[in-house]
């Protein structure tokens, strides 16, 4: 039985937890069948079917990444339990769907959402950077190993004793790319079982039972960001053809590769289709992702996920019969990844942070012996989480986080909230939408230091460090300030030392990591403190970017071209949207550098990247949520964008409990 509140958002009850799944399912399906169909796609690497030649990169990656295979075993291994959930949740949308779904289709739909939200498209484009730009560029390399793309996301947990109610306060907002309809569907999944009671509301991946990441228990609450681990590698591998066999060289001798050849069909027109075979190949340390046979740029992935067969699906069913913070930690104890950053809170106090995932142990030649069994946990009164390094015991699990500046400005924003008052939810959910610039105020040093500067630069100057730093959209200040970095940008990236890093040696799919003027904008702190990056002056370079903005018209204010464009499936394979399919545009604030990290494409236009839902669990009861656009998948649903205008204003609207019963 399902009931909905004001928002279309869909309260789930059931008898048991199989009756609970089975009508999620269903329930999902009404709501996002064509997302659905879209998600299964991807998942078995048939989007070209549909989409056209522009989706077979993809399509081949998903085969060639294993993507079904890997959720098969998975699948297979589960705990009898969470077998049965899982299954339960796929009849409940095959009573739906046209096109049925494989029992094991929900954990590959999960892979699909963490294949490329992890370190090794990083991995590649760092090594296609130490390649290109030689000994010559060698020396400031590290300036640039920061969080890549994608990232951004905020957690924050706040102990009873800062907050009005006397009761944990968390909050926080997962970033990734911004789609229509969104990743995640709210939901509130309620078994009435006398045995089995549970009252769970929270996030849920469309196409995953229960809820992952984000939930909220009555008693119990949770939310993560990503840790950035070090939790995959990618191998260089020599590949070559005899017969039809293939061969890769290993440490001692040629080895044999597994290989198979698959076949996506790819729509050439309203009734064409091409056949291209798709070589499958792997070798001892994991499947082959890129290049091939006698192929530069050959590279195989190895992922705890495929080593292990395991996607951590067992911890789904424990997390919605949590009651205490200790039973959620208990029910991440399985998980595999992503590695999180997992906050939790109750109701009896208990406030912790930890690191939850599989993290690989290396030798001296980087072979995995086992599993990081240190992961590092704190606890206090006041815990933040922005993919930053949190504390020192963090290097057990990587070397690449986001910079501090996030974290350094919510901890400031709750320390002084608290100071002068109480924390409230209210006031909480407004911290994880802060606009104001971080990173920027080192961009902002670097103009305040120049001097012998022209007029028109030196007033520019002037209102650049008179300004409050918001990016916000009414802010013309806010659009100098961009213009400024994107021209300091340029003259990094033209540096003749990075003339050859500017490009995806492995196609359009790869080109966001890739993306040079991006990994500069992120990196632009570290760069303009270092002598001479890449034989570039900053000082000069942000001289004449000030000089060339100045000299230009006065920009719009910042929500003019900051607008946030939420991409459908068919934009995401770069073809039109259909008509009716369309979302508004709406202006949003932040940036980069903000909490509110909503990213810009260029770093002065439209955002396609940021907050995909802002939550805050209180366990006094004054919750509340948002997501980019809205409950529904339909655009002729009133609920499929009714949150977009509160999300783009950095509100929430608050989580209602309706009664249980009512129509199905």
């Amino acid at each position: 039985m399902t009931v909905r509140d004001g928002w279309g958002i869909p309260t789930v009850t059931g008898g048991s937890l199989l009756e609970v799944a089975h009508e999620q399912g269903r329930v999902t399906a009404q709501d996002r069948a064509w997302q659905l169909d879209v998600e299964r796609r991807r998942a078995e690497g048939t989007c070209a079917e549909v989409f056209g030649p522009t989706a077979l990169e993809w399509d081949v990656l998903a085969r060639r990444s294993l993507l079904a295979d890997v959720a098969r075993r998975a699948y297979a291994v589960l705990a009898p339990e969470s077998r049965a959930f899982v299954a339960a949740y796929v009849e409940g949308v095959n009573e739906v769907l046209e096109r049925r779904w494989h029992p094991w289709t929900p954990l590959a739909v999960f892979g699909v959402q963490h294949l490329l939200f992890s370190t090794f498209p990083s991995k590649l484009w760092r090594r296609h950077l130490a390649a290109t730009v030689g000994a010559e560029g060698e020396p400031w390399l590290h300036l640039l190993r920061t969080e890549g793309l994608p990232g951004g996301s905020n957690a924050v947990a706040v102990a009873g004793s800062l907050t009005a109610s006397g009761l944990p306060i968390l909050a926080g907002d997962p970033h990734r790319v911004i789609e229509a309809p969104g990743c995640y569907a709210q939901v509130r999944l309620v078994c009435t079982d006398p045995d089995d009671l549970f009252d769970v509301a929270g996030l849920s991946f469309v196409g995953v039972p229960g809820v992952q990441h984000f939930g909220h228990t009555g008693s119990a609450a949770w939310g993560v960001t990503n840790a950035v681990a070090d939790d995959e590698d990618v191998y260089d591998e020599q590949l070559v053809r005899e017969g039809d066999a293939v061969l890769a060289r290993g440490a001692d001798a040629w080895e044999p590769v597994g290989r198979r050849v698959e076949v996506v069909r790819v729509r050439t027109g309203p009734d064409t289709y091409d056949a291209v075979p798709v070589e499958v190949l792997v070798t001892d340390r994991g499947p082959v992702v890129t290049g091939g046979p006698d192929l530069p740029g050959t590279y195989s992935l190895r992922n705890p996920s495929y080593v292990l067969g395991d996607l951590g699906f067992d911890t789904l069913v424990p997390l919605l019969r949590s009651r205490t913070a200790t039973d959620v930690l208990a029910a991440f104890g399985p998980w595999v990844g992503p590695v999180d950053n997992l906050l939790v809170a109750d109701t009896a106090g208990h406030v912790e942070h930890r690191v939850v995932g599989r993290v690989p142990v290396r030798d001296a030649e980087g072979r995995w012996t086992g599993w990081v069994d240190d992961l590092p946990r704190r606890s206090g009164p006041l815990l933040v989480t922005a993919n930053d390094r949190a504390t020192p015991d963090f290097a057990r699990i990587g070397d690449d986080f986001a910079p501090p500046h996030r974290a350094a400005r919510l901890t400031e924003l709750v320390t002084d909230l608290a100071a002068q008052s109480p924390v409230t939810p209210e006031t909480l959910a407004a911290v994880v939408a802060d606009d104001r610039q971080t990173a920027g105020e080192a961009l902002l040093a670097v103009i305040g230091r120049l001097r012998d500067l022209a007029p028109r630069a030196s007033a520019l100057q002037e209102r650049l460090l008179a300004w409050d730093r918001r990016m916000s959209v009414d802010s013309t200040e806010a659009a100098l300030f961009a213009a400024v970095r994107t021209a300091v940008v340029e003259r990094l990236v033209s540096s003749p030392i990075l003339a050859d890093a500017d490009t995806s040696p492995h196609g359009e799919l790869f080109a966001p990591w890739f993306d040079l003027r991006g990994r500069i904008r992120l990196a632009l702190p570290a760069l303009l403190a270092a002598e001479k990056p890449f034989g570039v002056d900053p000082l000069q370079a942000v001289a004449e970017a000030l000089e060339e903005v100045a000299a230009a018209p006065e920009p719009a204010p910042w929500g003019t071209a900051h607008v946030v464009v939420p991409l459908t499936p068919h934009q995401q394979f770069g073809l039109p949207a259909p008509a009716g399919d369309e979302v508004p545009f709406v202006a949003v604030g932040g940036d980069d550098d903000c909490v509110l990290a909503a990213r810009s494409l260029g770093g002065v236009g439209a955002c396609v990247h940021g907050p995909v839902a802002r939550f805050v669990w209180d366990l006094a009861g004054g919750s509340r949520w948002v997501v980019p656009l809205g409950s529904s998948g339909d655009p002729d649903s009133p609920h499929h964008h009714d949150q977009q205008e509160s999300w783009a204003a950095g509100g929430t609207v608050p989580l209602e409990r309706p009664a249980t019963g009512g129509e199905r």
